[in-house]
C-alpha cells in the first residue's frame, strides 16, 4: 500500500506539478543545475528541507544523513567511501554554492541514540554508533556541563551543539576554509523545532540559537570569523547558565 501511494503521487506530479512547471524542468535539463545553497540535513522523514523552505527544483543542493552530521576532513584523502564529504565537495567545488546550511532538528533519533549510548535501543546496530560518534565529544561535554538536567534538556543541547560540531568539521576541508576566508562562502547553523514549527539560527555573538522571525539571519561562519566563536562549548556554557568564553 505504501509503495502504491508513492506511484500514485508520481502520477499526480507528472500530470500536475511537472506540466505546470514544464519550462523550469526543460531549463534544468538543458542548462543543468546552479543552486546557490547547500543544505546538510537529517534523513528523518519528518524534516524535509525542500518542504520546510518551500523551494523549487534546482534551488537547493541537499545532503541528508543521520543527524545531519559532517565528518572531519581526511587529509591526505584516503580511498575509503566518503558519501557525505563527496557530496559536499561537489556542491562547494563543482557547483560553487554561496551558502552551506547545517540543519538539525528537535526529536532527532540519531542524537537520541548518541545521548543514550549503550542504553539505546539501537546500540547493537552495525553502523549507527560509529557514525554518530562524530559528535561523541559534544555528547560527553553536554553530559558533564548539564549534569542534573533532564534527558530532554541534554538531548536538545546535543542536537544544537552537534550542528556547531558539523560547522567546525566543515572548516577542516581546505577548499571550504579558503572560500570562507575569501568571502565567497558563508556557513549557517540552523535548528528546527517541529513541535512548534519554529526555525532557530545560531548567533555567534550570543552563543545561542535564536528564533528566526524575519528573512535576515547572521551567518554562523563568514569571512573574519574566529573558530572559537562556533565552539560547541560556548553554546553548552550558555545553556548551562554560565558565561560563554569568547
Amino acid at each position: 500500500m505504501a509503495l502504491e501511494r508513492l506511484l500514485k503521487g508520481f502520477a499526480d506530479f507528472r500530470l500536475g506539478y511537472y506540466r505546470e512547471h514544464l519550462e523550469l524542468f526543460e531549463k534544468l535539463a538543458t542548462e543543468g543545475q546552479s543552486p546557490r545553497i547547500l543544505i546538510i540535513a537529517c534523513a528523518d522523514a519528518r524534516v524535509d528541507p525542500g518542504i520546510l523552505t518551500q523551494t523549487r527544483p534546482g534551488d537547493i543542493f541537499t545532503v541528508r544523513n543521520v543527524a545531519a552530521m559532517v565528518p572531519p576532513a581526511q587529509f591526505p584523502p584516503d580511498t575509503r567511501h566518503h558519501g557525505t564529504s563527496s557530496a559536499i565537495e561537489f556542491a562547494v567545488r563543482g557547483l560553487g554554492v554561496e551558502h552551506v546550511v547545517v540543519l538539525g532538528h528537535a526529536l532527532c533519533g540519531g542524537i537520541g541514540a548518541l545521548v543514550d549510548g549503550r542504553d539505546s535501543v539501537y546500540a547493537d546496530y552495525d553502523y549507527l554508533s560509529t557514525w554518530t560518534s562524530i559528535a561523541q565529544e559534544v555528547r560527553e561535554l553536554a553530559v558533564r556541563e548539564l549534569k542534573g538536567k533532564s534527558r530532554a534538556d541534554i538531548t536538545r543541547a546535543v542536537e544544537q551543539a552537534a550542528v556547531l560540531n558539523s560547522l567546525q568539521n566543515l572548516m577542516s576541508f581546505r577548499w571550504i576554509a579558503e572560500k570562507v576566508a575569501a568571502g565567497t562562502l558563508r556557513l549557517h547553523g540552523w535548528w528546527f523545532n517541529m513541535t512548534e514549527g519554529q526555525l532557530y539560527a545560531f548567533n555567534p555573538a550570543t552563543a545561542t540559537f535564536e528564533a528566526v522571525e524575519g528573512i535576515e539571519v547572521v551567518p554562523t561562519v563568514m569571512k573574519g570569523t574566529a573558530l572559537s566563536s562556533i565552539k560547541p562549548e560556548r553554546l553548552l556554557a550558555a545553556v548551562a547558565g554560565k558565561k560563554p568564553a569568547f
